[in-house]
């Protein structure tokens, strides 16, 4: 009976000790695979970054154009009315 139990005991440490194995395995596969996707995905954060920066300056440089385009079409009503403007008589 004692080496019956001593058997069954052997065979599901061996059993539990293989499902383990097989498990830590997996694990590694899975956190290698883990690991791939987070420096993927830390490339494209830095890219997407860089695009952002990028942007806000195009952004930036596009209001300071429009700004100067508001101005000089600011002078040229201007200067559009003096010249529709009668002179004063002496």
């Amino acid at each position: 009976m004692m080496q019956l139990r001593s058997r069954y005991l052997g065979s599901l440490v061996l059993a539990v000790g293989l499902l383990v194995a097989g498990c830590g395995q997996e694990i590694k596969k899975e956190n290698e695979q883990l690991k791939g996707q987070v420096t993927i995905l830390q490339k494209e954060n830095a890219d997407l970054k860089a695009e952002a920066v990028t942007l806000k300056g195009e952004s930036e440089a596009m209001k300071k154009e429009l700004d100067e385009m508001k101005t000089q079409m600011q002078l040229m009503e201007e200067q559009m009315k003096a010249k529709a403007r009668p002179a004063k008589k002496k």
